[in-house]
């Protein structure tokens, strides 16, 4: 059984298709094929091997997207709201911390209309600022911990409203 994802990527959403193989993963993206193995080492640390180059990362859910932090960077992996749909789940209507840290700065207040792609939060950890963002246009119903306050990874920071 293989799964279509897409990475975020500058805007884009690049299509991946992903299938177990054996031991790991054949993922396929940008028309290669990719061997990646995977080993959970803590919750929401893991390592992977990619073609025979071990990755550690930190890793996160937030909604339907999967985020990747990985040398200083973040990647999103997530379905279409189409696809979502179409396998019967709601979209979640909060939004998570990715990992655990310092949340460094609120930028969203309840009452307030986000468009999809909006920051609402900046949590820190390990020296890396992580930008959180809206997955889709929504009211915010009401932030759930204040600037200064450490959140644990997965904890919700805003709750939203969607169809705004």
């Amino acid at each position: 059984m293989s799964v279509r994802v897409y990475l975020l990527c500058k805007g884009r959403q690049v299509p991946v298709e992903v299938r177990g193989s054996g031991d790991g993963y054949a993922v396929r993206v940008g028309g290669r094929e990719l061997r990646v193995g995977w080993q959970e080492l803590s919750p929401g640390v893991a390592e992977a091997t990619v073609e025979g180059v071990r990755l550690r990362f930190c890793y996160a859910r937030q909604g339907d997207a999967l985020q990747l932090h990985l040398a200083g960077r973040v990647y999103t992996f997530t379905r279409t709201r189409e696809e979502v749909e179409a396998r019967g789940a709601k979209p979640e209507q909060d939004v998570r911390a990715p990992m655990p840290g310092l949340l460094t700065r609120v930028l969203v207040e309840p009452g307030q209309v986000v468009a999809a792609g909006q920051p609402l939060y900046v949590v820190e950890a390990m020296k890396m600022e992580t930008v959180v963002r809206a997955a889709r246009p929504a009211r915010v119903l009401r932030v759930l911990a204040r600037e200064g306050e450490q959140v644990e990874g997965g904890a919700v920071v805003v709750e939203l409203e969607e169809g705004a």
